[in-house]
């Protein structure tokens, strides 16, 4: 039971998180190809959730490969490598969104320091919210 609680706070928790960088932040811009999918608020839910299960599936398992292969270039730099990997972990994604997926949806990351401070405020919105819920 504590695992479906866990999925869903994450699914809702990132799903917002995407959605107010969507409108708030300078640091990801999330477009759209057709404008009237900003109007019609289930195709929206819905390409926010598939947005999160692609973000989640490199935060999760790619992100863990990542960090185990990095592993003796994290523990000489004192894990400052793992830095790197968070902000590898976003530029994956938006690429993958980009290039590979046809969902009407563009994702465009700025420069690196504005996506580590975005990756910094995912991890930490993510670890409070799921505390809360």
């Amino acid at each position: 039971m504590k695992i479906i609680k866990n999925l869903i706070a994450n699914i809702v928790v990132c799903g917002i998180l995407l959605f107010v960088f969507k409108y708030y932040s300078i640091w990801i811009k999330i477009n759209f190809s057709n404008p009237e999918t900003q109007k019609n608020i289930i195709i929206l839910v819905w390409t926010f959730l598939i947005l999160w299960f692609i973000f989640r599936i490199f935060n999760s398992p790619i992100k863990r490969i990542l960090k185990t292969l990095s592993f003796p270039v994290n523990f000489i730099t004192l894990w400052l490598a793992s830095i790197i990997i968070n902000v590898l972990v976003f530029y994956m994604f938006a690429y993958t969104i980009n290039n590979y997926l046809d969902l009407g949806v563009s994702v465009q990351l700025w420069q690196i320091w504005q996506t580590l401070i975005l990756s910094f405020i995912m991890a930490i919105g993510i670890a409070i919210l799921t505390k809360i819920l």
